[in-house]
């Protein structure tokens, strides 16, 4: 709904979902659900986004190299023989390295909920304190003039995660997701955002 029409118009009724399916394993249908969701993130997830954009480019933009131990290809290959069960006790996660720790770590830590890491969504872009950069690559000129976008539908997402911090993922992946794209557009193309100041 974010993209603009001629945009979608090139797009020609691409679906990245049949995309996907066609790039699965022939015996994914047969596998058990847990490791059909292991699979997918571990194959499309974790790769190009969980250890690239949070991981790697964003450790070794500040100068550090990560270390991630449970990646370790032993343990991911023992891992990967696993039956089901062991890893996901009812909607308990991560059971049998519970099981193995829970005399190593306090209770408070063992018996927590997974705690994932996030990037910074749509309110560490808007509302006060808002960069003159994300007013600027987000305005309806800029995104107009970009030509990726549909900017009276961006203008709304934008004015809606503006007033309501506490957006839903879908808003906050859409609204990070254009603002991005458009510094990308801004940086490598030169193109647009300047367009739209200079108007």
């Amino acid at each position: 709904m974010f993209f603009s029409a001629d945009l979608r118009a090139e797009l020609k009724g691409y679906d990245a979902a049949e995309e996907l399916v066609g790039r699965l394993p022939t015996a994914f249908g047969r596998w058990h659900p847990l490791h059909q969701a292991q699979y997918l993130e571990s194959r499309f997830l974790l790769p190009g986004y969980i250890l690239s954009s949070q991981g790697d480019r964003m450790a070794m933009a500040h100068g550090i190299e990560g270390r991630f131990p449970f990646l370790d290809h032993r343990l991911v290959e023992f891992a990967a023989k696993l039956p089901p069960e062991m890893k996901l006790k009812g909607l308990v996660e991560k059971h049998i390295l519970r099981e193995a720790t829970k005399n190593l770590l306090p209770p408070a830590i063992g018996k927590r909920t997974k705690q994932p890491y996030r990037a910074p969504d749509s309110h560490s872009f808007s509302g006060a304190g808002e960069l003159d950069y994300v007013r600027s690559a987000m305005g309806e000129e800029a995104i107009a003039a970009g030509g990726l976008f549909n900017a009276k539908a961006v203008t709304k997402l934008y004015e809606k995660c503006q007033s309501r911090p506490a957006s839903g993922f879908r808003d906050n992946a859409a609204f990070v997701g254009v603002l991005s794209t458009q510094l990308w557009l801004q940086t490598f193309t030169g193109n647009s955002l300047r367009k739209a100041e200079a108007a």
